[in-house]
């Protein structure tokens, strides 16, 4: 973790007076790993666990994110107070929602264990919108020493690089600069206090002059905006009063020669505040600044001076990267201080190791106590803590990212169906049940049929005629759609004038269901010995076999009365699509 920059002329000292060398130790080769563990956590994120015996102990964590792929998308994790910290496995979960889940998520930005402990350090935005201004360290031995930062962009597309970041308030029509936002103010600096801020009051010494400004609405901090308000309170120094940040505005904090700028600034005066980061970063997802860069443009480009001790000591590390594309990130862990486990990498080893991995560009991440990587385990329901950190356990930490999916938890693209399924699922046809499980193996209801064919086909629920079952009643939860079904021709009970809600579809019913849905036509020819010309499905069952729409079961026949499973009739449904079109 690293200290406020007022703590840093310790280290700079240190640096003045030793000299360590850079390690001369062989690199890792990639290619020589011991495959610990590896599997799809979901459609477009693969998990790798790998380990290294030479040149020294090493367990690296590999997570692989698609961000092409449609159910897939990255997301920072920011606390819900700027001070409050969370181990990255709890505060992931958070964010499991009735149609997301997690599939991974590593730790992320430096924060503050100074003046403001457990803040973000640096540059944090989501959804285009500035939620830390954060600060960027003089001097080459710090690890965020340049205004670098991760992100998405407008694109969906993974992004490292260098950003600008514009904040000034503007009064009679002059501008004049922001330093930050959300922390003690230093020489001459004008910090921001926003509604983010981890109280309602600025909390500043006597020292500063303060104006506090409100809005006709709460305000979003959104890039590329100008807001007005109105100035409605005033703080001369010396003066201990803690001003209060509007939860509709905000607080203006300067000293030195950002008070003198708000010297002139009256109560009922007008403030315009404009924030503004450079065009490549404009309406990305998120951006998270950090340090320093590790690979650029495909090769090892330390920001830091890598003989600093931050560089050169070999440790737990984090990273995120990308491929020349920006369509793959790279979630990267590497365990350390434990021996006979792993030893963990200077930043000069981390960087030659993700330029082997294939990074095209990476940036570094906190690492230490801090390093972990959570993902969710084959048959788990939730992620679960997948490295062994430094600390002996999970160290709370500030922000987080993540790969969230919408994809079903058990149904992965090596799965046979998961094409058909997952098609559908794009279409609005078939859902999961809770916590985004699909339950391919289960046995299709004659109601779940109804529903799938009634939303495939896009028959209209409204002023649905009641089709008269004995055993559906206009108040059962999928009356509309059972009548809709009905009344296309679709269903026709199973005699008694029931409808038989619950019961299980069998593999004939399903093959006249497709038929009348989707007007496939008679064939003069028999396929399956076990369905005779006198069974009701007969006609059916052969029209599909003839289309390649429905196939018998090993031994050529077709068992016309068996149950048939979520997956079948998904594949059965998708395949009919394709044959109508």
């Amino acid at each position: 973790m690293t200290n406020h920059w007022r703590h840093l002329v310790i280290s700079m000292l240190v640096v003045i007076l030793t000299v360590i060398p850079i390690s001369t130790g062989l690199p890792i080769n990639v290619q020589a790993a011991t495959l610990n563990d590896s599997f799809e956590v979901s459609e477009g994120v693969n998990y790798k666990d790998l380990r290294y015996s030479a040149p020294r102990d090493q367990a690296v964590r590999v997570m692989e994110i698609d961000t092409n792929n449609p159910y897939v998308h990255l997301e920072i994790g920011v606390p819900s107070a700027l001070n409050k910290l969370e181990t990255t496995t709890s505060h992931a979960l958070k964010h499991n929602r009735d149609d997301t889940w997690v599939a991974g998520a590593i730790n992320a930005s430096f924060f503050n264990t100074g003046d403001i402990i457990g803040s973000p350090m640096n540059l944090v935005s989501k959804d285009n919108r500035l939620v830390n201004a954060g600060e960027v360290f003089p001097y080459e031995y710090n690890y965020v020493n340049e205004p670098l930062a991760m992100g998405i962009d407008r694109d969906g597309r993974g992004v490292i690089d260098r950003y600008q970041l514009d904040m000034n308030y503007i009064h009679n029509g002059t501008s004049y600069p922001i330093t930050s936002t959300n922390k003690p103010r230093y020489s001459d600096e004008t910090i921001l206090f926003t509604p983010y801020f981890m109280s309602e009051n600025t909390e500043t010494n006597e020292w500063g002059k303060e104006i506090v400004v409100e809005l006709d609405a709460k305000p979003s901090f959104e890039f590329g905006t100008t807001v007005s308000g109105t100035v409605i309170a005033k703080r001369e120094y010396p003066n201990n009063t803690s001003m209060l940040i509007p939860e509709n505005g905000f607080v203006l904090s300067g000293i030195g020669i950002g008070a003198e700028n708000l010297k002139n600034i009256q109560v009922n005066d007008s403030i315009s505040l404009s924030i503004n980061i450079d065009e490549k970063w404009k309406d990305s997802s998120f951006m998270l600044a950090s340090g320093p860069m590790l690979v650029k443009n495909g090769k090892v480009s330390l920001s830091m001076d890598p003989n600093s001790p931050n560089a050169s000591t070999r440790a737990p590390r984090t990273a995120v990267a990308i491929d020349r594309t920006g369509e793959k990130v790279f979630f990267v862990t590497v365990d350390g201080r434990q021996t006979g486990y792993s030893t963990g990498m200077n930043l000069n080893e981390f960087a030659q190791y993700l330029v082997d991995l294939g990074a095209y560009r990476a940036l570094n991440l906190d690492g230490g106590g801090s390093t972990t990587m959570s993902t969710r385990f084959p048959g788990k329901d939730k992620i679960q803590l997948a490295n062994l950190p430094s600390d002996g356990r999970e160290r709370p930490v500030s922000t987080i990212l993540m790969a969230l999916s919408t994809a079903f938890k058990d149904v992965d693209s090596s799965y046979w169906p998961s094409t058909s399924i997952m098609n559908l699922y794009n279409k609005g046809t078939v859902t999961g049940y809770q916590n985004n499980y699909f339950k391919p193996t289960k046995t299709i209801t004659r109601t779940e049929a109804a529903i799938m064919l009634v939303r495939d086909l896009g028959l209209d629920t409204t002023n649905v005629t009641n089709p008269d079952y004995k055993d559906v009643n206009t108040t059962d939860k999928y009356y509309n759609e059972i009548a809709a079904a009905t009344s296309a021709g679709l269903f026709k009970g199973r005699g008694d004038d029931l409808f038989v809600q619950e019961g299980e579809l069998t593999r004939g019913e399903m093959a006249v269901l497709i038929q009348r849905a989707f007007e496939i036509k008679n064939i003069d020819k028999s396929y399956f010995p076990d369905v005779p010309e006198n069974h009701y499905a007969y006609r059916a069952i052969n029209a599909l076999a003839y289309h390649d729409i429905a196939k018998g079961l090993p031994g050529g026949t077709y068992q016309a009365d068996l149950s048939i499973t979520r997956a079948e009739f998904s594949e059965l449904l998708y395949k009919a699509n394709n044959y109508y079109q």
